[in-house]
């Protein structure tokens, strides 16, 4: 699959809060030469996966987790499927399909888009 271009900096309508959509899929930001690009995907990330923004969660019976997937990144961790049960299911309560734009160089970087690497989890 190609890369498909994803905005960067997001505005959740209900609460007006920006939140950045960036993880381990982000291949590049359109605007910056390829080594800007990412570096400033590499800072991001390190900036918001600093211990004091990480929950993790120690799985108990009965529990259930969610979060919204408009400004939360998250990532499994390994399971024995073989010891453990789980159910899981995913709930699509609200969702909006971001609309990426094309931007000249003279935006501000808060308007540029990403690509996003194909075949890479979220």
């Amino acid at each position: 699959m190609p890369p498909v271009p994803q905005v960067v900096v997001r505005t959740i309508p209900e609460s007006g809060r920006k939140s950045l959509y960036v993880a381990s899929h982000a291949g590049r930001i359109f605007g910056l030469p390829e080594h800007e690009s990412r570096a400033l995907i590499d800072q991001l990330i390190a900036h918001a996966t600093q211990r004091q923004f990480v929950y993790t969660h120690r799985w108990r019976v009965n529990d259930l987790v969610m979060w919204d997937n408009r400004c939360t990144m998250h990532r499994g961790t390994e399971f024995d499927d073989l010891r453990w049960k789980r159910d899981v299911q995913r709930a699509t309560v609200s969702d909006q399909i971001p609309v990426s734009k094309k931007v000249s160089r003279s935006q501000p970087r808060s308007a540029v888009s990403a690509h996003a690497r194909s075949g890479d989890g979220a």
